[in-house]
Parts: structure tokens; sequence; C-alpha cells
């Protein structure tokens, strides 16, 4: 039986639907969440953020024709995470995803992997920053049958996946200027299968509309300060790369590609808390082989410092 893998991505993130059936979804999710580091390379010491996405992605079918694997129309990704700030420089966090997966035929949804992920700020001066990051993904996304056609729903690698990558950032008065790039180098997953290893990067411009740029400086939000209410403008390009995937060690030449995106957000705070919300459309989408393309992703989030 074939399978396709759809990999539910960002940033920045963010974050892994890829491909023209339903069979598949998310090795790797989590891994570019464009939201996931908020501009702010590590936190203060003791400092704690939870974070929650859900990230809405459509696809576009065409004219495709189906067959016994039914096409995916759209899907959705909830995240759930966790940071916290061991040191001024070192910050842990963790990130678990939760994928819904749509058809004209029914849905189907299931965990996916989740991420560990260590960031030790390397270099600081002169309001620029440099950060190294490095971690895991753990194989706790699911395999199942799927509910709507006669495929397996594949949410994860069923791997230990190691990552790393780096992060930048460099604020001036009201803009701050932010990047990363990451790795993800995939293991053999569920029955030796190899569901390709990710490479992801973006780069995003933020303007202060209104009161403290939340999004670059984690006191403005972790002190405790009289009611203030903030508005973030922000502009960016993110994109990522998928290997293409090996099925019973024979390689699946309409798998993998590479995807840019044109990002468009805005970041409402007020006092510890923070709502992103950003609009993603494709730019590039270049395909291996015949596969369906990509449509446009809308990614609502919320955070809370303690």
């Amino acid at each position: 039986m074939k399978k396709i893998v759809l990999m539910a991505i960002m940033l920045f993130a963010t974050m892994q639907n890829y491909s023209q059936c339903a069979c598949c979804a998310g090795a790797g999710i989590g891994s570019s969440n464009g939201d996931y580091n908020n501009g702010i390379l590590t936190l203060p010491k003791k400092k704690i953020i939870l974070e929650a996405y859900t990230d809405y992605r459509t696809i576009r079918n065409g004219n495709a024709p189906e067959d016994d694997e039914k096409l995916l129309t759209s899907m959705r990704i909830s995240s759930f995470g966790i940071r916290y700030g061991v040191s001024s420089k070192f910050t842990i966090s963790a990130l678990l995803p939760y994928v819904n997966l749509y058809t004209n035929y029914g849905s189907g949804s299931g965990m996916g992997d989740l991420m560990l992920l260590g960031t030790y700020n390397l270099y600081q001066k002169n309001s620029f920053s440099f950060a190294l990051q490095g971690g895991v993904e753990l194989p706790t996304g699911v395999q199942k049958n799927s509910s709507f056609d006669n495929t397996t729903i594949i949410v994860g690698s069923g791997s230990y996946d190691p990552m790393g990558g780096i992060l930048l950032s460099k604020k001036w008065d009201k803009l701050s200027l932010s990047g990363n790039a990451m790795y993800k180098y995939t293991t053999a997953g569920f029955h030796g299968n190899y569901y390709g290893s990710l490479s992801v990067h973006s780069i995003s411009l933020s303007y202060k509309i209104k009161g403290e740029n939340t999004l670059c400086s984690m006191d403005t939000i972790v002190k405790k300060t009289k009611a203030n209410f903030g508005v973030i403008g922000n502009i960016g390009y993110s994109g990522e790369w998928l290997d293409k995937l090996k099925e019973d060690d024979v390689v699946d030449y309409n798998s993998g590609h590479y995807l840019g995106l044109a990002n468009f957000g805005v970041t409402l705070s007020y006092k510890k808390w923070a709502l992103p919300i950003t609009f993603s459309e494709p730019l590039i989408s270049k395909m291996n082989g015949t596969q369906n393309d990509f449509g446009y992703r809308f990614r609502l989030g919320i955070i809370r410092a303690f």
C-alpha cells in the first residue's frame, strides 16, 4: 500500500500536507512553527512560557483524480508548548502537536511527535543576539487505519530524530529582525520506512505599532508593570525542504518538495498575554513528481508568561 508523507511544517515554524493523498501526516510536525520563538532567543532565568497554536492549511487539489487513496482538502494542526529559562543564556522547550486531516469523504486525527529543544545564547551585544539550538523529536505520533479509505494514517515518523540549528535577532527602536535555520535528520521509522529529513529557515521583520515590543523583549511580558497593550506588525519569508520518502527501500519520486511562504502577521499583547496571528501564502512550490499544490495557511496562537 502506497504511503505519502504529509509533513505539517514551521516558522518558523511553522510548523508539518505535502502530497496528494491523506494517508500520512506530520513526520516532523512542529519543527518550523513560525511563532515558536517569537523573536526571543532565550528567556530570563526561571521564567516560564505556555503557548498554544491552531494552524489551518488548505491543499489545492485541482482536477487530480482520486483512486483508493482520497485526496486531502485541508488540515488543522493544534500545538501545545512550554518553555523554561534555566539561566539567562539557556532555555529548554517542548512542543506537542495534534493533527486533524480532512477529505471530502471523512476525516482523521492523531497526536504527532513530541519535540524537545535546548537553546543556548552564544553571543549578545549591541541589541544583537546569536544562539545555537539542538534537540530531538520523540516518536509519540500514531499510526492507524483510515476511516475514509483503505490506507494507513501516519501522524509522526515513528523514529528518534535529532535536530540542530541557529537563531539570531537584532533590535532597533521600533524595528526588530529575527531569523532561524534548522535541520532535522530523520531516521528509520514505522516498519523501517524513511519519511524524509527536513530543513527549514525563516526571516521576519517586525514593527512596534503601539506599546512595548513583546516579540523581542520578554521583560515587557514577565515583569510586573502597569497594564500595557501592545500591537506588533510583522512580515517575513519562511522556507522548508523535505527529502523524498523511502518505503521498503524504494524511493518515492512523487514525494519531497521545497516550499517558500510569504508571511504577514500581527501580535496583540496585554500584560503577560500575547496573541500572534499569521497569514501565509505560497510563493514557491517546487514539488518532486506529481503532487498537489499548497494553499494558504492561517495561524492563531495564545501565549502566557509566568
